[in-house]
């Protein structure tokens, strides 16, 4: 082994960075400490050629080359702590090539660590019922990203920070993104949208919503179960929400098939002439099955269908048979204000004949 006596920490540095017309350049030194002492070299030497340019005109005192001389030999160890912005991957070789030598921090993280925390990510998910599609979030890898960048010692927000004051904000920031859209409104026009229906307490909420070329935005839901949903009421609710979204902003409103709707359309016409109100093609179709499903030869038959299906599934062996013929699949019962789901079901036994077939 060739030994070199004496020359110092310059010297030193030198022969690690493989500096070339100055020392011997070393052959064993790993890619990255070699890199690393090449961008170290480089650092002092803009750091002290920005000092000669500051004290020019003078003489510059002894301790700004013992600063240098210091900042030099602490630079490697004490980069990891600076706070300034990109300094730390300045003294990391960059990784392009997917044959390149793997970073220091993935070097780090072994697969048991990664397995460990994987595995306390899942069992946090299975234990509150938290859907698997959670992963599939466009918020779940931002949401790993902001947990690494914390470092340990992070405490999560608790229960009444996240439905607080943490929701509240969010909240903000929709409306913000609402208001936002309002520009779009104004250049392209936009329609408006409502949507009655009963939850399960059996309140009457009418949702109003705008739709632009940009998305569809959610504005208002209203609890109308505290009075008749007349054709005045509405037209005021409308009305409302209308001076809200601006009526320049609006071409167009599509609601309910219903009378009052219908009424509260044509009134909203009449007071601004040049919004065009239409009624929702899915509640229209809906309503055409609901008057042929009252056709004595269609109600015989879906009360024929009705029958079997309780039969089947208020017997266990009959719907064994039947799951082993449909290979798992169940019949389509219909939900009691979907008038189509009856015809759909009714469909459903041909197509899984000729399945079979």
């Amino acid at each position: 082994m060739k030994q070199i006596k004496g020359g110092g920490i310059t010297r030193f540095k030198a022969h690690l960075a493989g500096v070339k017309g100055q020392v011997e350049k070393c052959k064993k030194v790993p890619a990255d400490i070699q890199h690393q002492i090449q961008k170290s070299i480089e650092e002092m030497k803009s750091k002290k050629r920005k000092v000669e340019e500051e004290y020019e005109d003078g003489n510059p005192c002894d301790e700004v080359t013992d600063l240098l001389h210091t900042q030099l030999i602490e630079a490697p160890h004490t980069s990891t702590s600076q706070k300034g912005k990109g300094r730390i991957g300045n003294y990391f070789m960059p990784r392009t090539t997917s044959g390149a030598q793997p970073i220091l921090k993935s070097v780090i993280q072994s697969k048991e660590v990664i397995e460990k925390c994987d595995l306390a990510i899942s069992k946090w998910m299975i234990d509150v019922s938290v859907s698997f599609d959670a992963t599939n979030s466009a918020y779940y890898q931002p949401l790993m990203d902001n947990l690494c960048s914390m470092g340990l010692g992070y405490k999560g927000p608790n229960y009444y920070r996240v439905r607080g004051h943490l929701l509240n904000k969010w909240v903000e920031d929709v409306k913000k993104l609402v208001n936002d859209y309002r520009s779009i409104w104004k250049r392209t026009g936009c329609t408006l949208m409502a949507d009655g229906w009963t939850d399960r307490s059996r309140r009457t909420l009418i949702n109003f919503l705008v739709y632009c070329p940009k998305a569809s935005a959610f504005i208002k839901s209203v609890d109308a179960s505290h009075a008749s949903k007349t054709a005045d009421l509405l037209f005021k609710l409308f009305k409302e929400i209308v001076l809200y979204v601006g009526p320049e902003n609006i071409v167009h409103i599509v609601t309910d098939n219903t009378a009052n709707y219908v009424a509260a359309g044509r009134l909203l016409e009449r007071e601004f002439p040049h919004i065009y109100w239409s009624p929702c093609a899915a509640h229209c179709i809906n309503l055409m099955f609901q008057d042929i499903g009252k056709i004595p030869e269609v109600t015989d038959t879906v009360s024929h269908a009705a029958n079997i299906t309780k039969y089947l599934y208020n017997h266990c062996h009959p719907l064994y048979l039947m799951r082993q013929f449909t290979h798992g699949k169940e019949i389509l019962r219909p939900a009691p204000t979907r008038f189509v789901t009856n015809f759909i079901a009714l469909h459903w036994p041909k197509r899984m004949h000729l399945e079979l077939l």
